[in-house]
């Protein structure tokens, strides 16, 4: 099903930081339940998780079919994998459960290419690496992230190439969550780079596409077009079950079931990679491994039903390890009834409170900073304030892009005070009992707020002083803040070529993993100092590891072709 965006958007006000619409081109359902795992019931009859104990080998296998590289999920990573291995040769298959490639998103992070040094922009691998290895407090590995942050470059080089040849254009980033302006100089905690890039096909200046499809769309379908040309193979809505061999031995091959329910083995002769997507569909993991993120209002990822952990399951049956870095939810500042066409403007940093009327954080549109703070408040309920002076603030925090934000806001604002999304109020008292929090104790924050604003300086929680915007002018605002779980990047344990290791970090010949199942990249928070780095390392690393794989190689070993 091709999901139109105004389709299923009721509207409501967006505060905070931005986030995607996730359609897939396959098919989705964004508001369907995660999986109900058969490892629930495991646990409860036997005291193991599902990734604990290998169900029986499957043996009636009904057919064998031999490729060089066999690739499992037909995602971003999954694709670019699929092309860049085809590109060089290789006979390549890939595997999916859906019923066609699934792209999401709309920013693309990367460094060094030429079309960012074209446009004065120049990071130093080290400097990007360094923030995301730290923004996990160290418990990733630095030289997987160095890997993307170093060599991105020239894998983007070779996208924006392939994409002047197909009428597809390399442009700025056209989401919220990107940022411009000082922010490359804000303290290092605020820090974000302008390192993402968008692809479109027309002149997109938003997120979605006419059709109603996000922006990334577009390149999945110029990566996809170009692996089907070079002679990749897709086989949809087969499942992949088991790998064939082990840790010890090596995988030699994957075992498939198929949409009219044969087993199919797709040996692989250079190796297999696994792109198999994150855990966000699969609640046993994510009560395991991430249980912040039952505390979010929705989980929206898209198609909902296929990121199902997978690929850990597969790989830790078969003697492979399990990310040493924890989970890294990503949980954005939205709701898909929160999302009002191409509406941004209110992805700003007003004064947040919770149910007690305290101020219970940073306000700044910063994932994970704001979805962390929110979830931790009492009731899990929170408001942002503003006042009749939100036009001067949006102006102050976000001038670049002032235009942009400002776009068709009054008629939305005039809805969503309608539909009850958006509370207004003369005074602070009468604020205060519209949203059911104490009136005395909402004021008194207020007025300490409004005092370090006029003083230039927040010694609470440390907001730069471009982003304080005190609530002094009638009328008052608030809308409830709300958020929601996109994806929970978690997989399997990698090294810097990503290849599949074992729990004592031997590597497992043959298996790599690549996306959202590749582990060891993001840890406790998926941070936002390069925005689009989750699908930048898809590009990358499936470019890279395909490009190699194709000649029996891993990433460190040969050059990217």
């Amino acid at each position: 099903m091709s999901m139109d965006r105004r389709s299923f958007l009721k509207g409501a006000f967006v505060t905070g930081a931005a986030a995607t619409a996730t359609v897939a081109l396959g098919g989705c359902s964004p508001s369907a339940p995660t999986e109900a795992s058969a490892g629930s019931q495991n646990l409860a009859s036997t005291g193991k998780h599902s990734w604990e104990e290998a169900p029986e080998p499957i043996t009636d296998v009904a057919e064998t079919l031999d490729y060089d590289v066999v690739v499992v999920g037909a995602g971003l990573a999954g694709v670019n994998a699929a092309e860049a291995a085809a590109r060089n040769g290789a006979k390549v298959v890939v595997i999916e459960r859906n019923t066609g490639i699934s792209i999401r998103g709309v920013d693309v992070g990367h460094l060094g290419s030429k079309f960012h040094k074209q446009n004065g922009f120049d990071l130093d691998p080290r400097v990007a690496a360094r923030f995301l290895h730290q923004a996990s407090h160290q418990t990733t590995n630095y030289d997987l992230i160095y890997v993307w942050a170093s060599r991105s470059g020239e894998v983007f080089d070779y996208i924006d190439e392939l994409g002047a040849q197909n009428g597809v254009s390399m442009v700025p980033a056209l989401s919220g969550t990107a940022k411009y302006g000082n922010w490359s100089k804000l303290p290092d905690h605020w820090r974000v780079y302008p390192d993402a890039v968008s692809f479109v096909r027309g002149g997109e200046t938003y997120d979605m596409r006419d059709d109603g499809q996000p922006v990334n769309v577009t390149l999945g379908e110029l990566v996809y077009n170009s692996a089907t040309a070079n002679g990749a193979e897709f086989v949809f809505e087969a499942r992949a079950e088991q790998l064939v061999g082990d840790a010890a031995g090596g995988i030699t091959g994957v075992i498939a079931t198929t949409k009219d329910g044969k087993h199919v083995q797709y040996n692989a002769k250079n190796g297999v990679i696994l792109a198999t997507g994150d855990i966000g569909g699969n609640q046993e993991m994510i009560d395991v491994f991430c249980p912040i993120s039952n505390r979010s209002d929705a989980n929206v990822y898209a198609p909902a039903g296929y990121n199902n952990g997978d690929g850990i399951l597969m790989g830790a049956w078969a003697g492979a390890g399990i990310s040493k870095s924890p989970a890294a939810p990503m949980i954005h500042q939205f709701t898909l009834d929160t999302l009002e066409f191409n509406l941004t403007s209110f992805i700003m940093c007003w004064l947040a409170v919770n149910a007690n009327g305290e101020r219970y954080g940073a306000e700044m549109p910063f994932e994970p900073m704001l979805t962390n703070a929110r979830m931790n408040t009492p009731g899990n309920v929170a408001w942002s304030i503003f006042d009749g002076d939100y036009e001067k603030y949006l102006m102050q925090q976000q001038p670049e892009r002032f235009d942009r934000f400002m776009d068709g806001l009054d008629a939305v604002m005039e809805k969503w005070l309608d539909n009850g999304m958006l509370v207004k109020a003369d005074t602070l008292d009468d604020l205060a009992q519209q949203l059911g929090i104490p009136a005395d104790t909402f004021k008194a924050t207020v007025e300490r707020y409004n005092s370090m604003a006029a003083n230039g300086e927040d010694i609470d929680f440390d907001v730069p002083q471009q982003f304080l915007a005190p609530v002094q002018t009638p009328p008052f605002y608030a809308t409830k803040n709300v958020c929601s779980t996109l994806t929970i990047p978690f997989g399997l344990h990698v090294n810097a070529d990503s290849q599949v290791m074992t729990d004592d970090d031997q590597p497992i010949a043959g298996l790599f993993a690549i996306g959202n199942v590749q582990g060891d990249f993001f840890g406790n928070d998926y941070p936002v100092h390069c925005p689009g780095v989750s699908h930048g390392r898809c590009v990358t690393f499936g470019q890279l590891v395909g490009s190699a794989l194709a000649q029996g190689k891993t990433i460190s070993e040969v050059p990217f072709a």
